[in-house]
């Protein structure tokens, strides 16, 4: 009769030391979280403890820092690179190979649910990074800090006081003083068309040579005819080259920055004859190729640009993933579309040579037509409307669009219209500068001085330090 409430009782205690035991197990086995410049990193094999070191997914670490990855499945051995360092880990070795030096391990590499999984700590310092672990939050801490990437502004109309303030943050200027005219002969004079060589042109070119910025002669042309014409007709491009050689030999630029839009299909293959037969030249001259290009996926528009082709000449290649589809009020720049820009690109062309283009500014929609939105005041007021005039006008509602990480609103204003604004701010922009870093990309371009402001060249300066390239001459 008493057996029954001992059994009970052995019963009951059973459950609380089992509930205690896997109640400790749950604690300790809370997952591990990586913030990467305080953004969370996502793995398809979560991070596990081993001999007291993290370990994580190779491929996704890897990538998240912006370095290339390879695995040899013959030698069970895991590569990565940036730039001229390599770091190989073999599976189960103590020994990593750091820039061709053996360094011992705490932990091996090993591989779990058929994912290599490498020591955090060690893969990411043996990169530059800092790294801190915080066991109240099982939480592990990857700081970067700024990187030297290449860094190009493009310079306008309104763009002389930017640039003269903050030509330091530059690796590079591309000057958009030059077209074509109605022979398809290079010219400095279309004011008509707002190109033109400015006055004292010589002084921002004198700064950025002695300052190691680069400096590029942009060639900008948009109307199809003229540029079916250059194009197919050999003794007219041949002719352009030799005016562009002129140029740069007589300015002591350090290149040129083709910028050909509205390319139709069909003269896609001269387009790229042409480009050839001017890297060819310019390298000779040892001068250098840039190439503007419009953004293209494997679905959209731009059939023209043969981004291989291209890719193989040019020594540097800006993407401009913006303007996506100005004609319709929506987001200009979504970061889906950008990620599906830069995956095509990098198929073709190799990611040191690409800098992803970025356009400071917006557009405001409404039934009167679109207008650009800029954030920095520079006296285009009668062209453009600014931001916080808007923002202190009407006072809208800020929204935040998540899948395209971008902000917008609406609005109506004093005759009862309806407005939509989408624009890029310092938070979207980051997303952006996120992706250069995860793809391992050159560097960025933005469009343009004059419409930069001192919160962008901050982010700027959170993520990248500007390289300076050896200039081939300097100006004269």
């Amino acid at each position: 009769m008493h057996q029954k409430p001992r059994l009970l009782a052995l019963f009951i205690s059973l459950v609380m030391l089992l509930t205690g035991l896997f109640g400790t197990h749950a604690n300790a086995a809370a997952p591990i979280r990586v913030l990467l410049n305080g953004r969370p990193l996502s793995f398809d094999v979560p991070p596990i403890i081993e001999g007291g070191r993290t370990l994580v997914p190779f491929r996704a670490i890897g990538e998240a820092l912006g370095v290339a990855v390879h695995w040899d499945n013959a030698q069970r051995l895991v590569r990565a690179e940036r730039g001229t360092l390599v770091v190989e880990f073999k599976i189960g070795s103590h020994t990593a190979n750091v820039g061709g030096s053996p360094v011992p391990l705490d932990v091996p590499a090993v591989v779990r649910q058929n994912r290599t999984l490498v020591p955090l700590r060690f893969f990411s310092q043996a990169f530059g990074a800092q790294v801190a672990w915080d066991n109240a939050t099982r939480t592990v801490t990857i700081s970067t800090g700024p990187t030297p990437l290449y860094v190009l502004g493009y310079y306008f109309s309104r763009s002389y006081p930017d640039f003269m303030e903050n030509y330091g943050e530059l690796s590079g200027t591309a000057f958009k003083w030059y077209t074509l005219d109605e022979k398809g002969r290079l010219t400095g004079q279309a004011a008509s068309r707002g190109i033109s060589v400015p006055e004292g042109y010589r002084e921002p070119l004198t700064v950025a040579a002695r300052a190691g910025v680069e400096t590029y002669a942009l060639v900008f042309e948009n109307v199809p005819d003229k540029l079916h014409q250059v194009l197919n007709d050999r003794a007219l491009g041949d002719q352009l080259i030799a005016d562009i050689v002129d140029l740069l030999t007589r300015e002591g630029f350090t290149g040129v920055n083709i910028d050909f839009e509205m390319v139709r299909e069909g003269d896609g293959p001269a387009l790229t004859s042409f480009i050839e037969r001017l890297g060819k030249t310019l390298k000779a001259q040892g001068k250098k190729l840039a190439l503007s290009l419009p953004a293209r996926t494997e679905t959209g528009w731009h059939r023209a640009y043969d981004y291989e082709a291209l890719g193989r000449t040019a020594d540097q290649v800006v993407i401009m993933a913006y303007d996506k589809s100005p004609s319709v009020p929506s987001p200009q720049t979504p970061l889906p579309w950008v990620r599906e820009v830069v995956d095509y690109t990098l198929k073709r062309i190799p990611a040191e040579k690409v800098l992803l283009g970025l356009g400071l500014y917006g557009y405001d929609w409404s039934p009167a037509g679109r207008r650009t939105i800029l954030f920095a005041r520079n006296g285009l007021d009668a062209y453009v409307s600014y931001l916080d005039d808007i923002l202190s006008r009407y006072r809208p509602e800020v929204k935040w669009d998540e899948s395209a990480a971008l902000p917008y609103f609406t609005y109506k204003d004093e005759k009862g219209q309806d407005h939509t604004v989408w624009y890029e701010n310092t938070a979207s922009l980051r997303t952006k500068l996120d992706l250069v870093r995860e793809k391992g990309l050159a560097g960025v371009a933005f469009w343009r001085l004059g419409y930069a402001t001192p919160e962008f060249y901050r982010l700027l300066a959170e993520y990248f330090t500007p390289l300076k390239p050896r200039l081939p001459q300097t100006a004269r």
